[in-house]
Order: C-alpha cells, then structure tokens, then sequence
C-alpha cells in the first residue's frame, strides 16, 4: 500500500522538531525569567545631589503682635467675590454641603471626603456677555471659555468626568448643582454691569433660560443649579430676583432645585426676595477683610454671628444654608524703618489656603493663635530680604467648630464649606456632628492639607520634607461652649516641593513622547543643523519599535530621560505598576545603550510639577527610585489639537511665557516643552527653526537640561556598571523578542487585512465576470452514457435517499453504483432491499467491498467502468433533478477533465449548519466562480462532480496517499492540462456537521489533505502556469498561512480598541486617536468589503426553492466569520502538527443524523 503524504513511522521529523522546541524554550524561559527578575527587582538609580534652598524669614513675637491688633481691628465689608454654595433644611443635623473648583487640590479633598458631603456646588458656569450666552472655563492653563449649548449639542463642564467618577466610586449619592457666576476666568473678574444689562434684555434672559433648560435636560444626574451673581447693579436687583422666581417655578414643574449665594452686605428686601423666589440662600458669611481691604480678620466671631442672626430675621431658617470660610490671606506692607512711623499702606495681599498658611508660619517660625476677640488664627513675620512685612489671617478648623456651633445656637443645622481643597483637615473629625461634647478634642490632631509647598524657582524637582500632621492645643470657655484660643505645638506640614534651574538668559529645549518614525529625524536633523542639544523624554514602548532611532539621540551628544514604557496617567496607576513601568523602560536604555539615564518626567505632565499629596506620592517614590523629575514651566502646548497652534503661535507662545517670568517668579524656569513624538508633529517641525533663531536673537542661549543643574552629560547618564553588563545582554535578547512578536502581530493584522481585502475584491470581480459571461457550448447533441459512483460506509440512514435522487434524474442514459466500504450496519443490504427493481433493470449495481477507506472504495468501482463520464456523489448527498444533465454537457468540450457541482447544506437545522451553508455560498462556492474564469477550479466536491473517466485513470485514480482525494485528483488533472471548471447550476444537498466538534473534525481532514494535495503537486508551481500562479498560491497563502495566524488580527484590533478607550478614559483631553482610527479604518474597510463581496456572492447564486431565506444568512456574516477564525486557526494548527509528526491519519467519519431542512426534502423528495 503506498504510503501516506507525511508519513514518518520512525517520527524522526517530529523528534528534531521537539529537541529544537525544547532547546528554544530553555533558552526563551531562561532569558524571560531573568528579564522579569531584572524588571521587577528594586534598582536605585546614582541620586544627583542638588543644594537646599532658604528663606530669610523672621517671625514677629508677641510683643511685636501687640502693636499691630488696633491698626487691625477695622472692619472693611464688601460684595465678596467668593463663589458660593447651597443646603437644604435645617432638620435634625442637617445637610453639609461644600464648594468645588476645578482644581487638583479641590478634587483631592472631594475624593477623601465624599461621602461628608450631601450636595455639591461645582463652579463650572458662567455669562460673562450681555447676551446671555451660558458658557464654561477649560481646566487647563491658558484658560479659555466656550459655549456650553450650540449647534452641536450640550457639552459637558466636568473635566473628565472627574466629579461624576469620584461620587459613583465611592458609592454616594451625593446631590449636584452646578453653581452659575458671572466670573470672568479670562479676565480674573466678576461682571456685575454686564449681568445687569443682560438682566434688562428679555431675549438675553430668554436665551439663558432656554440654554439652562437644554444643559440640565442632557445633564439627568444634576439636581439642579446654585446662583452666584455678584455685584448686580442696585437698579436691576429686582429683575434679578424675579428671574430668580421665574427659573425655581420652571426647575420645581421638573423636580429640580435651585439654590442662590447671597453676601452679608445684602438688603432685607434682597434677602427677603431671593429666599422666596428659591429653594434656600447661602449667607456667604466670611471675608470680612479680603484682598482690597486693610489686613483683618477674614470673619470675626462677634461679626459672624451678628450677621447670621439679622439674617435669621428676614429669611426663615428652613431656607437658610449658613456658608462657612476655610481659607486665608496674605497681606503684604513696607518694614518699618527704625524712626519712621510705620506705613500702612498694603502692597500685595496673597490667597492662601489653611497649609500654606501653616507653612509660611512654619518658615518664619511665628506662633499661631486666636487673635482676641476675633477668634480667628492670625500671626505675623518680616521678609528681610524683600524688606516687607507679612500679616496673615485666615480661618481654620477651630474657627469652624465655633461657628456651627453658633449656627446651631441660633437652630441651624446646615451648612457649606468654601471651599474644597483650601481647608483645614482637622474640620472633617468635627464636620459631620460639631455638637458633640468632644468635638473640641478631635481638633487636636492636624492632618496636613491637600496641597504642597513648592519653594524655589525652575523646572527641575526634588521633594526634600514629607507630610507630617501637627498638633494643637486648646482653651475652652465652658459657659459658651467656645475654643477661645488655640496653639499649635507642631504645625502640620505637606509635601515640600524645591524647584531648581532657572537661569534668566539660558533655556534648554526638551520632547516628550518619542522615538516617532516621522516626525524624531526631523526634529534630530534641525537640531544638528542649529548645533543644539536638547533632552528627549523617551516612552519605552515606542523606543523599543525604534531601538536605531534611540541610539541615534545618544549618538548626536542629547540627553534622554524615562517617560514611562507604555505612557500611562501616572496618578492612576498602582504604586506597583509605576516602578514596572519605569523599570521596564530603564532596562531597555541599559539594553540597547547601557547606560541609566537618571531623567523622569511624566505623561500627561501628571504629577510633574505636584500640586497636592497625591500627585507627590508617587512623584516621591519615583525620587527614590533615583531619578530626578524634569518639569516644563514653558509649554509650547504643541499636542493641543483643539485648536492645533500654527509654527507662529508656538514661538509667540514661548516668548509670551519667558516674559511673563518677570513679573511673576512662580513661573520662572528655563526648559521648554515640545514633543517629537504621540501625534501630527509637523507644527513642532516648522515651529522648531523659528524659536531657536528667535530666541537667540533676543540673547538667550541654549544648553542641556543638565547644564541648568550644574551637571555634565555624563553625570545624568552614567554608564551602566560592569556586574549589570551580562544582565543588559540578556534583557537586550527579551526586548529584540518583544520586538519581534509586536511587530509580527501588526504585520500579520496591516498585511493579512490588505491581502484578504484585496483578494475578497479580486474574487469578486473574477465571480462576477465568471457568472455574466456567455459559456460557449459546443454545436450538437452530447448525451453518452454516464455513470453515478456513490461510495458508501456505514450510511444506512441515508443511502436509500441519496439513490432516490440520483434515479429521478432527467438524465435518463445513466448507471448507479454504490460500493459498499465494509460497512459495519446494513448499507449493502438496505440499498438492494430498497431497489429491486433498478438492480434487475442493470439501472443500479450495489456492490461490497472489504474496508480500504472512500479512496480504495471509488477505485473500485471506477475499475468496473466503460463509460466515458461519471459522477461522483458523497452517500450522505441528494442532487437537484437535472444537476447530472448540467454538469454532463460541458464534457462536449474534449478539453474538460472535470465539473465541480455547487454543493449546498441541507440540513440548516441549527447555528452551526447555517453559519457552514453561509460559508459554501460566500466562501466555496464563490471562489470556485471566480477560478471558473481561469479553467482551475482546485477542488471537485466529493459531494457533487463529474470526470472523464481516461484522464482519471491515466492519473492513476484516486489517490490513497492522501486523505482529500478529491483536491489530490483534480490537481492531477490540471497538471493533465485539462480544464476544470465549475457549473453553479448543477446543485447537490449535502448533510454537514451538525456541532463545533464535529465541523473541527470535518475540517482537520480537509486541510491536512489539502495540505498533502499541495506538497504533492508543489512542483506545479514551475511547470504550471494556471496552478503555480492562481491555484496553489490561493490555497497556500489563504486556505493554510493567514487563516493560521488570522486571530492575531482579531487579538490587534481589540488590543488596540482597549488601548485606546483606556487612554480616552484616564486622560481624554490628550489621548491622540490617530492610530486607533489607522487600525479602525483598515479593520473597518476589511468587514464592509467583506459584507459586501458576501452580498454579491449571495447575489451570484442561482434561485431554487430550497433557497428560500438565504438572504438572512448574510447578517451572520461578521459574526461567522470572527467564529470561524478562531476555530480554523485551531484546526490549522493541529494540521501542522500531524504533517510534522508523521502519524498516520485515519479516517474520521462524522456520524450521520439524515436529516434535511423542510426546503431541501421538498424538492428532492420522491414522487
């Protein structure tokens, strides 16, 4: 017996393969575990020692303080330009409710102290024009407005949905209202007239009525608004608050509320008015001094409750929220000189938050109490060296106690912080239940606040003192239940932050985000042209795709730094996977250019220049790590692609910033940002010529990022040491394998999605032309007699269907044959029982046969053949009436050595039998059309097809070396240079695997034969032209070599998908969409060209009545088709597997369950 295609018997094939496997493995798991070692290791970079910077600060004593309380006890009010917040009624304990800005410190605090707070007002609206056009500020500095409703739609006014992320983790249901003002974030001030001419203009108030309407509507999680109009004319204080009445009606008619901020210095009539006309007012009842008064307490005890109980007079306590301040300020006058009277005349007041108030006490070493009566904290120091004084006052949390406990006293129970992120820490341990007896004692412990105190002046960072809470010291008046005075032994402090490298004449340029194929050798080029070096804030995973582009910044004397490896928001990130990504891209520099830059800046400028604890925690475990943090106080903002700036408005921009630095000293800083890499960097590009030549003509000069610390190239990129050489060699061989596989992967995805779109259209154009064209038919009559080979094992439930159907055929000139395979039922049997009659006729000749598999099975019978034709059908198979007469009539054409019938499932009795019959309509039979034009057609059905009986033996007749004898056969009959060819009209009905285990069986066979078929005849692809340029290369690279690695463009298109819908979730306003929407298009484009060529293969067939409801199938197409790439690529791979081992392959039958659908039994059903 001749032996099988791959047949090893001794496996020798498989044993070198699996020693090579082996050995591979060993070396891969080898050279893996050693890089994962190195990776996840802790590895503590050369620290770079910068010098410590001091203040020359002197507190001012007791007896100095003395001096200063009358020149302080003035009492100044004004419209404050506070922003305001709201409550509900004052029942049982109340409501607490608290102020938020777009902030990071604010958004900190609302984090940790969410579930205290049961409504919020967020300060995210503004009218600022007379129009009364609703509009919101950007969260990003510069600062710009846009309109809230417009012809697009509602957009939102909650910076990535940060407000709405932070309520829904914590699992509260925390009420929100935003808060409406007439602040201009522009301009830095509040637009009292302009409001008033708003307010006189109907249409206006119309237009900002209307526009509210749609933002809250699109906007269901919002519970309504918070007023805040300030310094509204006098003469328009009554259209003001008869809008006011005229929204609550609207809001309330849809469930919702509004709340209004009112200032101390309001009328009774105003109060009065704006508490009917809402849901409540909130008593803004703080800044009793503020920035354009003489310095004083920001609100005094006796002035706090003075107010709170006039306003209890006009407005009933159930429409009262009482708003409480948390903040301070920073009041700047000239140091008297010895002799001269002392001037008191303010030169600057400063906002300060309750820790940098703490702070400066801290630096200046001054004591920090009540101030008499006022009960606020105040204290004083001198700043010798800009020979001014200091008096700050502020509020804090003992302030707080005593004021809800006067609230309370006067039957308040709600109240409104002002404002999140500014206060003292120590409220929130009193905030929830300030009656209680020990609500005083739980002051005593001060956590430190949300922000940091950064000293200094550049870009380059070092955190030098963590947070520390402090402690305090109390004395109570028992009668009153009143802190009367406290102390703080130890003043809490945050993180503090010094800030090194500013040079005013000097500026180094620095990129984040590269390598970048593109847009990196240009900016490299312009840089070597101009003689500047620059530093480059490498992201790893983009690094590691352009290793040359790497070597080539160190090769061209520029400094690098790490920028993460995958560039994620650092801030959200696990402690743990933040030193992977920074380990990751530091064993790829070791790797690939042993050294260990010592630079970190990272994405998205989170945490770059850190303004409150949480974004200096991990800044602070990065400075462990050893590196040091590289800021940017000049941003060329060029990755904002909304608008994207002009090469002219990037260098105006930089010049703006180095001006700006003269007058305000917390800007300063020397290194400018751009990026080469993450985006369209063509601006950057032109931009790049223009700021250098620029800013040299104007005397600045450029250097590295390392000469702004004192240091050498060298010494921020040391040289890894000669221990960790084997280690970087070894990590060297993991990257370039990471490489390999990643750019495999979008190889595979980009080339595989070409080549099978490509092919989808080319095969449809060749169908298409195929099923239009007139088929010569040869002149004459061609009838010869015909015989019907139906070789049969173990097909007792269907043989007696299949004979029927041959028998009805309207080709009358026709001999049956069934072989009977050795059956183990009653096949031989059941078919003579069932045809009596044919078998005396000679119409039907059953004969049997020792088992020998369907091969030996067809060459039996063909040995007992003398007609020039015959037909092979599968037993499980019934064929259309006339199908034998349209495939018989091609072989008038002496040309034709075979016809491949169009074979149909018969049996859609579920899922899987749909989804195989969508596939022979859009697959098989598709592609057998567009060969049809070509005359090679590679594979005649066994369940349909008709050959020349001579060509068929001179080949040697069917095949027993391979196990898809059929494929095996009709490529010896190309080789013939016969035609083969395809008759779409000559329909046969075949049962397929009814479940996902049965089709992978059906189809291990047909691919390990194909495959066999192929190696068999490879030398085809030399000696014939029709198979070695159209026959074997279809099946080659589409039947066996994408399907094989087809789910990798799956695997790339959801990787890429989750990639960037990650980046959009953390941090929207900078994630590019430019490669997500490169892959979506070409996956795109592969599904519609799919969708589309399937249509048209659908459109081709020819209507029966069995194909009735086809059409249905088409939308299972993309489901189908995702479905059968994993499954097929299963089967392919174990196909290789068995061709490389050498076992014998043994026939698999599928078991047989004759059932046909409803359609297919009536057209082929006997009389």
């Amino acid at each position: 017996m001749m032996k099988q295609i791959f047949y090893d018997p001794q496996r020798k094939r498989w044993k070198r393969l699996r020693r090579i496997i082996d050995v591979s493995a060993a070396l891969l798991t080898i050279v893996l575990v050693v890089f994962f070692f190195s990776v996840i290791s802790r590895q503590t970079l050369p620290e770079l020692l910068l010098p410590a910077q001091k203040r020359n600060y002197r507190a001012l004593r007791t007896a100095q303080q003395n001096d200063l309380k009358r020149a302080a006890a003035r009492t100044a009010r004004r419209r404050t330009h506070r922003r305001a917040s709201e409550l509900t009624l004052n029942q049982d304990e109340g409501l607490r409710a608290a102020f938020y800005v777009n902030d990071p410190p604010s958004y900190s605090a609302l984090k940790a102290h969410i579930h205290q707070i049961d409504m919020l007002f967020p300060d995210w609206l503004h009218v600022i024009s007379t129009d009364g056009e609703l509009v919101s500020a950007t969260p990003l500095f510069p600062v710009h407005m846009y309109s809230v409703v417009d012809a697009a739609g509602v957009h939102g006014v909650d910076p990535d949905n940060k407000v709405r992320h932070a309520i829904e983790a914590a699992k509260e249901d925390t009420e929100v209202f935003p808060m409406l003002n007439d602040f201009n974030a522009i301009a830095g001030k509040w637009n009292g007239e302009t409001i008033g001419k708003m307010l006189e203009n109907p249409a206006a108030r119309e237009r900002l009525h209307v526009e509210l309407d749609k933002f809250l509507s699109a906007n269901p999680g919002y519970h309504g608004i918070c007023l805040d109009f300030e310094q509204v004319p006098d003469k328009d204080e009554k259209l003001y608050t008869d809008w006011i009445a005229e929204l609550h009606r609207d809001l309330h008619a849809k469930n919702l509320r509004i709340y209004v901020n009112v200032q101390v210095s309001a009328d009774d009539a105003l109060l009065h008015d704006m508490a009917a006309g809402s849901d409540g007012i909130i008593l803004m009842n703080y800044d009793e001094h503020e920035e354009e008064s003489d310095p004083g307490p920001i609100a005094s005890e006796p002035w706090f409750e003075a107010n709170l109980a006039h306003v209890l007079k006009v407005v009933p306590k159930s429409k009262l929220i009482c708003g409480l301040g948390n903040y301070g300020f920073d009041w700047s006058v000239p140091l008297p000189e010895k002799g001269k009277k002392p001037s008191d005349k303010v030169l600057d007041v400063e906002d300060l938050t309750v820790q940098e108030a703490w702070q400066r006490a801290s630096d200046a070493g001054a004591d920090v109490h009540l101030e008499g009566d006022t009960l606020n904290p105040h204290f004083a120091y001198d700043d010798e060296d800009a020979h001014v004084r200091h008096q700050v006052w502020f509020l804090d949390g003992v302030t707080g106690l005593n004021e809800m406990r006067a609230g309370r006293q006067l039957g308040l129970r709600t109240f409104a912080l002002w404002r999140l992120g500014e206060e003292d820490g120590s409220l929130w341990s009193v905030w929830d239940h300030p009656g209680a007896k020990d609500a005083p004692n739980l002051l005593k412990i001060v956590p430190p606040g949300h922000d940091v105190d950064a000293e200094g002046e550049g870009d380059i960072l070092r955190i030098t003192e963590l947070p520390q809470s402090g402690r305090r010291s109390i004395e109570m008046d028992a009668d009153n239940d009143t802190i009367t005075d406290e102390s703080m032994d130890q003043l809490p402090h945050s993180y503090t932050v010094q800030q090194y490298g500013y040079h005013p004449n000097e500026v180094a340029l620095s990129f984040d985000d590269g390598p970048d194929p593109k847009w990196t050798p240009k900016i490299l080029d312009i840089l070597k042209q101009y003689n500047v070096k620059g530093a480059f804030m490498v992201i790893g995973e983009q690094a590691q795709d352009n290793i040359g582009l790497l070597k080539r910044y160190v090769r061209e004397g520029h400094e690098i730094g790490n920028h993460t490896f995958t560039h994620p928001d650092i801030s959200e990130v696990s402690p743990r996977q933040l030193e992977l990504e920074l380990n990751w891209t530091e064993r790829l520099f070791a790797a690939e250019l042993g050294v260990q830059p010592l630079y970190f800046r990272p994405p998205y400028d989170i945490d770059e220049e850190p303004e409150t604890t949480e974004e200096a925690a991990p800044a602070y475990r990065i400075q462990q790590m050893g590196y040091t943090i590289i800021g940017n106080k000049i941003d060329t903002d060029d990755w904002n692609e909304h608008p994207r700036k002009t090469p002219q408005e990037i260098t105006d921009s930089v010049l703006q910033q180095l001006a700006d630095m003269k007058t305000a000293s917390w800007k300063r800083g020397s290194i400018i940002l751009m990026h080469d890499g993450g985006g369209d960097r063509a601006a950057t590009v032109a931009a790049l010529p223009m700021l250098i030549t620029t800013l040299r003509s104007r005397g600045y000069t450029f250097v590295p990022v390392s000469a702004l610390m004192g240091k050498t190239t060298a010494e921020v990129m040391p040289p890894i040491a000669p221990r960790m050489r084997w280690q970087a060699r070894i990590d060297a061989v993991a990257f370039f394998l990471f490489a390999f596989f990643g750019h495999f992967v979008v190889d595979v995805f980009f080339l595989g999605d070409v080549l099978m779109s490509a092919r989808l259209i080319l095969v449809g154009i060749f169908a298409l032309i195929d099923r239009i064209r007139k088929r010569r038919v040869p002149p004459g009559v061609y009838e010869p007699r015909v015989a019907v080979i139906i070789p049969a094992y173990n097909e007792e439930t269907v043989i007696v269907r299949t004979i029927r159907s041959v028998l009805r055929s309207d080709y009358a000139n026709i001999r049956v044959i069934v072989v009977d395979d050795g059956s183990k039922d009653n096949t031989c049997e059941t078919a003579r029982a069932a045809y009596p009659k044919e078998i005396a006729e000679g119409r039907l000749t059953v004969m049997t046969k020792p088992n020998a598999g369907k091969a030996e099975a067809l060459n039996f019978a063909l040995q007992q053949l003398d007609e020039e034709i015959y037909v092979g059908i599968d037993a499980d198979t019934v064929i259309a009436q006339d199908a034998i007469s349209k495939l018989v009539c091609h072989f008038a054409d002496p040309r034709v050595g075979a016809v491949a019938g169009n074979a149909k499932v018969g049996n859609r009795v579920n899922l899987w039998t749909r989804w195989q019959a969508l596939e022979y309509i859009t697959s098989q039979n598709f592609e057998r059309r567009a060969l049809d034009l070509f005359n090679v057609v590679t594979v005649v059905p066994g369940a349909i097809g008709a050959w020349r009986t001579a060509p068929v033996m001179r080949g040697g007749m069917y095949p027993v070396n391979t196990v898809a004898e059929d494929a095996d056969l009709t490529m010896n009959l190309l080789e013939q240079e016969y035609k083969v060819i395809y008759e779409d009209k000559a329909l046969a009905f075949t049962e397929a695997p009814v479940n996902a285990r049965g089709l992978m069986r059906q189809r291990f066979r047909w691919s390990f034969g194909t495959l066999q078929a192929v190696f068999k005849h490879k030398h085809a692809f030399r000696t014939n032209r029709a198979m070695g340029l159209f026959a074997l290369p279809n099946i080659v690279i589409f039947q066996i070599l994408l399907p094989l690695v087809s789910p990798f463009i799956d695997l790339m298109f959801v990787a890429g998908l989750i990639h960037y819908l990650a980046d959009r979730h953390f941090h929207p306003q900078t994630a590019s969409a430019a490669s997500f929407e490169k892959l979506l298009t070409y996956f795109l484009a592969f599904l519609v060209i799919d969708f589309l060529t399937s249509a048209l293969a659908f459109s081709l067939e020819r209507r029966h009545p069995a194909s009735k409801g086809d059409g249905w199938l088409l939308f299972h197409i993309w489901l189908q088709r995702f479905s059968y790439r994993q499954l097929f690529s299963i089967v392919l791979f174990k196909t290789l597997k068995r061709a490389i081992d050498g076992r014998p392959f043994n026939w698999d039958k599928l078991e047989r369950t004759a059932t046909m659908s409803r359609a297919t039994e009536k057209i082929t059903a006997g009389d």
